[in-house]
C-alpha cells in the first residue's frame, strides 16, 4: 500500500502518538485516495538550521515556525527533497476535497486507522488514544487555511519550489460555544468535541494548468509571550501536486502572497491574544485570518471573522 512507502521513509519517527498532526490523505468527489499519496513526503528527523531554538530537530508531526527553511515553511520540512517521487493528481475544476489528518507516525499506520471510519472520514482513531476517539483530533486550535500556487509555464509541478504566489481558496475559522460571545471554538480543533471537517471546492474558474494545493492549520502564538525557545507561532503545512483540467486558460488572479514572507511571526493573523491562543476564549477584537485574500473563482475578498452574538 501506498503509505508502507512513507513508513520507509520515517523509519526514525518515534513515539507512535504524538501531541502534533500531519494533513496525509485526500478526496476527490468523496472518494479518499490512498494515506500519503499525491503529497509530498517531509523528512524526519531533520535540522532547522534557523530556529528559536539553535539547532532544532523536527521529527514527523512537529510543527514549522515560521523562521524554519522556506521550503520547511511551504509544504513541510525538508518537502521539496521528495518531489521528484511525488505522484501528481488530476481533478477538475470545480471538484469537490477534502482532506484528513493523523496523529500517528507512518511506522505505526493500520489500516483500520483509515478504513470504515466514522461518517465516511479519511482518518480515524479506533484504538482509543485521544479525547475524540474514534475520530481523529487536532492537537491543537487555530484556522485551517488552503492555497493554490500555479506553477510558472515551462516547469513541471515535481520542479516547483512553491517560491511564486499562493491563491487562498478555504478558510476554516472559529464560532462561538453555545452562543456565548466571550468563548470561540475553532471550528477544525472544536476543543473536546468532534472535530471539524476540511472540505472545499477548487474554484471552477480556475485555469487549466499544474500546481501546488497546500493546506495547514496555523496555531498563533499570544501577544503577551515573547519570542523564546517554544514561543513562536506554529504551522502544520503540507502540499499535494495536482494538475487541474479546465477549458479555462491563463492565471490564477494577483493579490495573493509570498510564503514564507506573508505567514512572517507578525503577520496578519499570526499572533493572538491569550483567549484566541487556548481556542476557547474572547476573540480578539481586530482578529483577522492569515494567509491573504480568499478567491471564490470570480473575486477576491477578505474572509472575516463572525461577529459576536448579541449578550443576552
Amino acid at each position: 500500500m501506498q503509505f508502507a512507502i512513507w513508513a520507509l521513509a520515517a523509519t526514525a519517527i518515534l513515539p507512535a502518538v504524538q501531541s502534533h498532526f500531519t494533513f496525509v490523505r485526500i478526496a476527490v468527489n468523496g472518494v479518499w485516495e490512498e494515506p500519503g499519496r499525491y503529497f509530498r513526503n517531509k523528512t524526519a528527523p531533520f535540522i532547522e538550521p534557523a530556529t528559536v531554538d539553535e539547532g532544532y530537530i523536527g521529527y514527523y508531526h512537529n510543527p514549522t515556525y515560521p523562521q524554519h527553511l522556506p521550503n520547511s515553511v511551504r509544504c513541510g520540512r525538508d518537502s521539496f527533497a521528495h518531489a521528484a517521487e511525488t505522484e501528481v493528481l488530476t481533478v477538475r475544476a470545480g471538484d469537490t476535497l477534502e482532506l484528513a489528518h493523523t496523529r500517528i507516525s507512518p511506522v505505526d499506520w493500520k489500516d483500520n486507522q483509515w478504513y470504515n471510519c466514522p461518517e465516511g472520514r479519511g482518518s480515524c482513531d479506533p484504538d482509543g488514544t485521544q479525547y475524540a476517539s474514534p475520530y481523529m483530533d487536532f492537537a491543537h486550535p487555530g484556522p485551517v487555511v488552503a492555497h493554490l500556487s500555479q506553477v510558472p509555464g515551462g516547469l513541471d509541478v515535481r520542479d516547483y519550489d512553491g517560491s511564486g504566489e499562493w491563491v487562498k481558496i478555504y478558510t476554516l475559522g472559529y464560532g462561538f460555544y453555545n452562543n456565548n460571545p466571550d468563548r470561540i471554538i475553532f471550528l477544525a480543533h472544536n476543543y473536546t468535541g468532534i472535530p471539524g471537517r476540511v472540505i472545499f471546492d477548487i474554484p471552477s474558474q480556475t485555469p487549466a494548468g499544474e500546481y501546488l494545493l497546500r493546506i495547514d492549520l496555523i496555531w498563533a502564538y499570544p501577544y503577551y509571550d515573547q519570542p523564546v525557545k517554544g514561543g513562536y507561532t506554529q504551522l502544520y503545512p503540507s502540499c499535494v501536486q495536482v494538475r487541474v483540467e479546465n477549458s479555462i486558460q491563463g492565471s490564477l488572479p494577483a493579490g495573493g502572497i509570498k510564503i514564507p514572507e506573508d505567514l512572517c511571526q507578525n503577520c496578519t493573523g499570526m499572533r493572538t491574544g491569550v483567549g484566541m491562543y487556548s481556542g476557547q476564549g474572547e476573540p480578539d477584537g481586530d482578529y483577522a485570518y492569515p494567509g491573504g485574500l480568499q478567491w471564490d473563482g470570480e473575486k477576491m475578498f477578505e474572509v472575516k471573522p463572525p461577529v459576536p452574538p448579541s449578550r443576552g
